[in-house]
């Protein structure tokens, strides 16, 4: 016997099932909002925080080069001292001196070291650099654009200083017959691009320690807009130069270099030394 339900008994459970669909469909949309949300705030916090070890590795390199600088002009304010001296002496006063004394102090006096720094943290900067406009970092860029550029010129216009003085003292030591003076030393003493360059070195130095203290100043003003405190960047960079220990020891060089082979070692190479003792035998 067929039993029939009533019409609005059949219309329930058709919403009913409808309305189960609805909110299967409104709960997987509501985890796939959550799902997406979290993943994309997840990813902008790492590339925030990607920005701000680039930010800090920039910056690092920019304190790093201030402070290479800074020991060169306290290298230099020594030889600046010697090379004042030397000079108020004439040079045939100075040759009465011992040979080993006055080597060392005019060695001294014209000794220097060449400007350098790392250029990893720059390539980080350029590749990243849209990333920084697109966060309108503007003053950011300009700062470090700035810093990068005068570190480049600095690095120029001192190295290139440097090896042209090293030029002529290489020029004199290699043709000691054609230069006036006792020691080789003394010769340079006597060559007027030499004493120029030994009397300009104060100036150089000024220079030098006046470009150390503008990049720290101009580091100050990224690290202001950035938002990084003095404090993080010293953090940073005493964590960044810390030497990473292990339990193994480093390579020797000298453990990798051997004897140099004896042609009778040379065991298979012996096929040419018999084609050779064969071609010599037939000239005799």
């Amino acid at each position: 016997m067929k039993i029939e339900l009533p019409q609005n008994i059949e219309l329930k459970k058709h919403t009913g099932f409808w309305k189960q669909i609805g909110m299967i469909i409104i709960g997987t949309t509501i985890s796939l909002v959550l799902t997406i949300g979290a993943s994309m705030a997840l990813e902008l916090r790492e590339r925030a925080n990607d920005r701000r070890l680039s930010a800090l590795m920039v910056m690092g390199t920019i304190e790093d080069f201030a402070n290479g600088i800074d020991e060169i002009v306290k290298q230099q304010q020594r030889c600046d001292s010697l090379c004042v001296w030397l000079l108020s002496v004439p040079v045939d006063e100075l040759e009465l001196m011992p040979k080993a004394t006055l080597e060392e102090l005019i060695y001294d006096a014209v000794s220097n070291s060449f400007v350098s720094f790392d250029k990893a943290a720059e390539n980080i900067f350029s590749n990243n650099l849209e990333t920084w406009k697109n966060l309108g970092n503007f003053q950011f860029i300009n700062n470090v654009g700035d810093c990068f550029t005068r570190m480049h010129s600095i690095e120029d216009y001192w190295n290139d200083r440097v090896k042209e003085e090293e030029k002529t003292f290489d020029d004199i030591s290699g043709n000691p017959e054609q230069y006036p003076g006792k020691y080789t030393c003394t010769k340079w003493l006597r060559n007027t691009n030499i004493r120029q360059a030994m009397a300009m070195k104060h100036n150089w130095i000024c220079w030098l320690h006046y470009q150390a203290e503008y990049m720290r100043y101009v580091n100050k003003q990224n690290m202001s807009v950035i938002g990084i405190s003095r404090k993080e960047l010293e953090e940073f960079m005493e964590e960044y130069h810390k030497e990473i220990v292990i339990e193994e020891q480093a390579p020797v060089s000298d453990d990798f270099y051997t004897p140099y082979p004896k042609p009778e070692s040379l065991n298979t190479l012996e096929v040419y030394k018999k084609q050779l003792d064969s071609v010599k035998a037939l000239q005799e």
